[in-house]
C-alpha cells in the first residue's frame, strides 16, 4: 500500500508546487498590471530598485522593489495614464510615462544609466510584442471610441474592428429590434461574454449585453477571441471587457445632442414613388460629469443618454377587395392572370365522387357567377375579412400600402464613486441603469403586414458593483467585488386588452386575460392576421456575484 500510495503524494506535491508558483493572471478583470526588470548600461540586472508607479488622473500611488533578479510587478491597477519613476542607489532616477490598457500585462523593461546628471526622462517609448500572455484580441481606444462614427451611437459596433469578427447574419434574434450582435471565429452570435467593470453583465435572455453605456461614459473596452485564460471561460466566443471613465483630479463634462431628420435625408429608394415619404426623426441626448468630491480622495462620475425615435414602416402587401370579401371573385385573377374559379364544396361527379372540374372550359363545379351566395358565407370568414383594410392602391398583389410609425424611447445613465481609505486600500462603487420601450406597429417578416397586430418591447436592464482593493504587500495584490446584474423584459401582444377572438366568433384558446387578442390567421395570396404566436413574453433574470482575485508576485512569476 505505501508503495502505491507514494506516487500520490508526490504527484500533490508538484501540483501544489506549480498552484503556488504559477504566472499571476488577471482573473476575469478589468484590472492590468506592469511588469518588467530593471538593467543596468551592460543588461546586468539591478536589484533592490524602488520602482514608484503614479496615476496621473488621482495621484494614488503603488510602488514594489525589483527582486534579486531584477524583476518587478505591480497588479491590480485600473486603466489610466501613469507616472513610472525608478530609482537606484548609484544610478541615475528614471521617470517614464505609460498608458495601461483594460486588463493588459504590459511588460516595461527598464535601463538605468550610472548617476553623471540628477534626471532622465523617457519621452518616447516604441510598444514591444506582446510575450506575457498568449490571449488574442484588441483594446478599442477611448479616442476611437470617441471619434469613430457609429449609427445610433452604440459602441459594441466598433468589436467589428477585431480580427475574426464578423457582423451576424441579418434578421437573426440579436440584431432585430436596433440591437447589435457579432460572431468572432465561426462561434455563435450567442456565445459572447460581456464585462462591465470587470463583473458580469448579460442578459442570459440571448446571452447578449445587459447594460449599454453611452459612447461618452466609455474609457476602453477590450474584446478577446482566442486563447484568453481559464478565468474567462464562461462562453466559448469573444469576451468583451468594458471599462467605464472615473473621476479625477480636475472636472471633466460634456453635453451633447444629435438630430437626425427624414427631410435632411435622401428618399427611400425602396418606398413605393406614389406613396408620402416614411416618417424618421431620432434624437439623442445627454451629458457627463467627472470630478473630484476631495482631491486625491474621493472622487465621482456621472452619465445620462436619452434616446427619442419615431420611424414609419413601410409594409406592401395584398388585401381583400371589397368585393371577394363580400364573396364577389367575378373580377379576381391569379398570380398567372388567370380567373379565379371559386369552387362550390358540395358538388361532386356522382359516379367518382371527386369534385367537378372548375375552369374557364367546365364551370359545373364552380358558384353560378363566380358568386358565392351570403347563405353559403361562413360569418366567422366575413367577420375575419373585415379586419382588413381597404385596399389603397389599383396594383395587382400589391394593393395596401401603409407606413405606421414606430415609436422608440431610451434611457440610461451611470453613476461611480472613487474612493482611496489608504495609500494601499481603494474602493469603488458603480450603479448602471437603463430603461427602454419600444412600440414596433409589424412583428416580423412572416407575421401581418397591416397595421394593427405589433409588440409592446420593454427592456429594463440594471448593474450594480462595489468593490475593494486591498495591496497587502507589494508582490501581493486582492481584489474583491460584490456586484448584481438585473434584466425585466417582456414583448406584448398590441390587441391584449381586448379579444378580437370573441369579437369574430373565435374560442379563445386560454383563459388567460394576457393572451386576449387574435390567433395568428393566414389566408393564401393574403397577408396574414394576428398576433405573433409566441407573445406574450415575460421574464425577468437576477445574477448575484461574489468576486475575488488575488495576486502574488515571486521572482519572474
Amino acid at each position: 500500500m505505501r508503495s502505491k500510495l507514494q506516487p500520490l503524494v508526490l504527484l500533490s506535491i508538484l501540483l501544489c508546487a506549480v498552484a503556488l508558483f504559477a504566472p499571476g493572471a488577471a482573473a476575469q478583470t478589468h484590472r492590468g498590471s506592469v511588469l518588467g526588470t530593471v538593467y543596468d548600461p551592460n543588461r546586468a540586472v539591478v536589484p533592490g530598485a524602488q520602482v514608484t508607479l503614479t496615476n496621473r488622473e488621482t495621484n494614488e500611488t503603488r510602488s514594489a522593489a525589483s527582486e534579486g533578479e531584477g524583476a518587478f510587478a505591480i497588479s491590480s491597477l485600473r486603466p489610466g495614464a501613469y507616472r513610472l519613476e525608478v530609482n537606484a542607489p548609484g544610478f541615475v532616477k528614471l521617470t517614464q510615462d505609460i498608458v495601461l490598457n483594460v486588463n493588459q500585462e504590459l511588460r516595461v523593461d527598464l535601463e538605468l544609466t550610472v548617476q553623471v546628471n540628477e534626471h532622465s526622462t523617457i519621452t518616447e517609448v516604441y510598444p514591444e510584442l506582446k510575450k506575457d500572455s498568449a490571449s488574442l484580441g484588441a483594446v478599442i481606444e477611448n479616442r476611437h471610441v470617441e471619434g469613430l462614427p457609429l449609427d445610433g451611437r452604440n459602441f459594441y459596433e466598433l468589436a467589428l474592428l477585431v480580427p475574426g469578427a464578423a457582423p451576424p447574419a441579418q434578421g437573426s434574434a440579436g440584431s432585430v429590434r436596433g440591437d447589435f450582435a457579432f460572431s468572432v471565429n465561426g462561434a455563435r452570435e450567442d456565445s459572447n461574454n460581456f464585462l462591465l467593470d470587470g463583473v458580469y453583465n448579460v442578459d442570459p435572455k440571448l446571452n447578449t449585453f445587459g447594460v449599454r453605456p453611452p459612447v461618452d461614459a466609455i474609457r476602453e473596452f477590450e474584446t478577446l477571441t482566442s486563447t484568453y485564460d481559464a478565468s474567462f471561460g464562461r462562453s466559448a466566443g469573444a469576451q468583451v471587457n468594458v471599462v467605464l471613465k472615473s473621476g479625477t483630479n480636475d472636472f471633466h463634462g460634456s453635453l451633447y445632442e444629435f438630430h437626425r431628420n427624414a427631410a435632411l435625408d435622401a428618399r427611400n429608394f425602396f418606398a413605393p414613388a406614389d406613396q408620402p415619404d416614411p416618417k424618421y426623426i431620432r434624437n439623442q441626448f445627454g451629458f457627463t460629469v467627472g470630478g473630484p468630491v476631495r482631491r486625491d480622495r474621493t472622487f465621482f462620475f456621472a452619465d445620462y443618454e436619452g434616446t427619442r425615435s419615431r420611424e414609419g414602416l413601410t409594409r406592401v402587401t395584398n388585401v381583400p377587395t371589397l368585393l371577394e370579401r363580400a364573396g364577389d371573385f367575378s373580377h379576381s385573377f391569379d398570380f398567372f392572370g388567370q380567373p379565379v374559379f371559386v369552387r362550390d364544396p358540395f358538388r361532386v361527379d356522382p359516379m367518382t365522387f371527386q369534385p367537378l372540374p372548375c375552369n374557364a372550359q367546365n364551370q359545373a363545379g364552380c358558384f353560378p357567377g363566380n358568386v358565392v351566395p351570403v347563405g353559403r358565407q361562413s360569418a366567422v370568414g366575413r367577420a375575419v375579412a373585415a379586419l382588413y383594410p381597404a385596399p389603397n392602391r389599383p396594383v395587382p398583389f400589391a394593393n395596401f400600402v401603409s407606413s405606421p410609425t414606430q415609436r422608440d424611447r431610451n434611457d440610461h445613465f451611470d453613476a461611480r464613486v472613487d474612493h482611496l481609505l489608504s495609500p494601499d486600500s481603494t474602493l469603488a462603487f458603480r450603479y448602471s441603469f437603463g430603461d427602454r420601450s419600444l412600440y414596433e406597429p409589424f412583428a416580423g417578416p412572416t407575421f401581418a403586414a397591416v397595421p394593427g397586430y405589433g409588440n409592446d418591447v420593454s427592456r429594463r436592464s440594471q448593474n450594480a458593483m462595489a468593490g475593494w482593493t486591498k495591496v497587502l504587500d507589494p508582490a501581493f495584490v486582492n481584489d474583491a467585488r460584490v456586484a448584481f446584474n438585473r434584466v425585466a423584459s417582456a414583448v406584448l401582444q398590441e390587441n391584449r386588452a381586448s379579444s378580437v377572438n370573441r369579437r369574430v366568433g373565435l374560442p379563445d384558446f386560454s383563459p388567460n386575460p394576457r393572451d386576449a387578442g387574435l390567433s395568428f390567421i393566414t389566408v393564401t395570396g393574403f397577408s396574414p392576421l394576428g398576433e405573433e404566436f409566441n407573445n406574450p413574453q415575460n421574464s425577468v433574470t437576477n445574477t448575484f456575484q461574489l468576486l475575488d482575485t488575488a495576486t502574488y508576485t515571486r521572482g519572474r512569476h
